[in-house]
């Protein structure tokens, strides 16, 4: 079994796009647990728009739980709240390998990152290698001083950049059927999976590029 987290403190990062997305093309592989943990209950509402013939995904919406025994499944995902308190953080990562953590480029989204990852850098687990960290730059503009200013911000922090995702309206759509980017199977994806490879790969245990 391998288990993701999917966390950010801050709300609107992007993480239920990503969770959703991931959880999707890991379908293709073999069975998922997405384990929707956010008291709005995207990712949960997105798993019940998805068409049945798609790969299916086993869902479970108890987001006070404690997943320490899961149905049988080779992937969970966990789809994570915002604002996390330091108790149910240090839960949450004992139970995972692999932690992802979308960014967005605003600045308010920068500032609530550094303050997440200076947390993360408290946590025993965490601080001994336990737990594989790997950053999304997400809704990612090249063209904008916002994208380039992330990719710096980053940068400068030194973090494992697995993937740069676009700001497309691609995963809108994606969102609005219930599918993932992978699902949609039309040319205008092509361009955005590359990220997507480079997301699993680092999942998987495998190298992973900048995505810049």
């Amino acid at each position: 079994m391998i288990r993701i987290l999917v966390l950010n403190s801050k709300g609107g990062a992007g993480k239920t796009t990503v969770a959703t997305n991931l959880a999707s093309l890991l379908a293709l592989r073999g069975p998922v647990l997405l384990a929707d943990l956010d008291p709005q209950r995207s990712a949960s509402n997105w798993a019940r728009r998805r068409p049945e013939h798609l790969p299916k995904l086993s869902l479970i919406t108890d987001t006070d739980r404690e997943f320490r025994h899961y149905p049988p499944s080779d992937y969970v995902v966990f789809d994570a709240p915002a604002g996390l308190k330091k108790g149910r953080l240090e839960e949450m990562l004992d139970e995972v390998e692999v932690l992802l953590v979308p960014i967005g480029p605003s600045a308010f989204d920068k500032d609530a990152s550094r303050l997440f990852l200076e947390k993360l850098e408290r946590i025993k687990r965490f601080r001994k290698g336990k737990v594989r960290l790997g950053v999304i730059a997400n809704r990612v503009d090249a063209r904008t001083k916002g994208g380039q200013h992330l990719q710096t911000f980053l940068a400068d922090l030194a973090l494992p950049v697995v993937a740069t995702l676009r700001d497309s309206q691609l995963y809108v759509r994606a969102a609005e059927l219930g599918a993932g980017l992978a699902d949609l199977r039309t040319a205008e994806t092509r361009a955005e999976l590359p990220q997507w490879v480079q997301i699993m790969r680092f999942v998987m245990g495998g190298a992973c590029g900048t995505g810049a």
